[in-house]
């Protein structure tokens, strides 16, 4: 089994057909897709952008739904809600509705993963670490795949350490249930840095989200409360699965 870890979709090798690929932006998307799903919402669709959101949405006449979204950090105007995870809480507002979700990296690094695997693709963050990994080593058997390809977000189109430190804590998860099921595996020099990463600050992810700039920039904004929640590691059990249109819990 061969493991990699990717710094951000733009670098994204131009063929990795037939790898299972799970995307991480811990900061804010991925985190804000578990949540949303894990409080009721019955399907997220990543729009590349707000303008795709909206034309979705007027074309929606039979299900509920909410627009939900982010350009630099904020709401984005006329969205009921934005890519704060704190705001999908609510079980009352999102419960049975289709979000149409549109963010700066996150949804485009999930198309993209989609595009280049032609599989399903996995929503991974701190807060459902665990059932993500074990979801991941569970399709790479079932599909007989060979490869994992866990692809970081990033910013502004450079790496993200927030989404390196998760990916690297995914990786000793993985490791151990390889090692466990007496799969062999290999390590591409990107997991390799993610895993050496990961066990430096291991046991410190409010530290890490903190410290990192996009940490640091969401305090800024007054979303202190986003970072609380994106550090607590195996907050929820739900596994996003992008299946080339819409999000669902596994």
């Amino acid at each position: 089994m061969e493991l990699d870890v990717i710094l951000t979709h733009q670098s994204l090798p131009k063929n990795f057909e037939g790898a299972v690929c799970a995307v991480v932006d811990v900061l804010r998307a991925t985190t804000t897709i578990i949540t949303a799903l894990a409080n009721g919402a019955s399907e997220v669709q990543p729009c590349i952008d707000a303008e795709e959101a909206r034309q979705k949405a007027r074309g929606t006449s039979d299900k509920p739904f909410l627009l939900g979204g982010e350009i630099k950090g904020l709401r984005v105007p006329g969205f009921d809600l934005g890519n704060s995870p704190v705001e999908y809480l609510d079980s009352s507002l999102i419960s049975g509705k289709v979000i149409y979700f549109s963010t700066t990296n996150g949804t485009s690094a999930i198309r993209r993963a989609y595009i280049g695997s032609h599989n399903p693709v996995y929503i991974a963050a701190l807060v459902n670490l665990s059932a993500v990994s074990s979801a991941l080593l569970k399709a790479t058997t079932d599909n007989s795949a060979s490869t994992i390809l866990l692809l970081c977000a990033g910013r502004r189109g450079g790496p993200s350490l927030e989404d390196l430190f998760c990916n690297g804590l995914i990786l000793q998860k993985l490791i151990q249930e390889l090692n466990q099921a007496g799969i062999p595996h290999k390590l591409h020099d990107g997991a390799a840095i993610a895993m050496e990463f990961s066990s430096l600050k291991k046991g410190q992810p409010l530290d890490v989200l903190k410290a990192t700039e996009p940490g640091q920039g969401l305090q800024e904004l007054g979303f202190a409360d986003d970072l609380e929640l994106a550090s607590q590691i195996d907050k929820y059990q739900t596994v996003p699965i992008f299946d080339g249109t819409k999000i669902t819990a596994a």
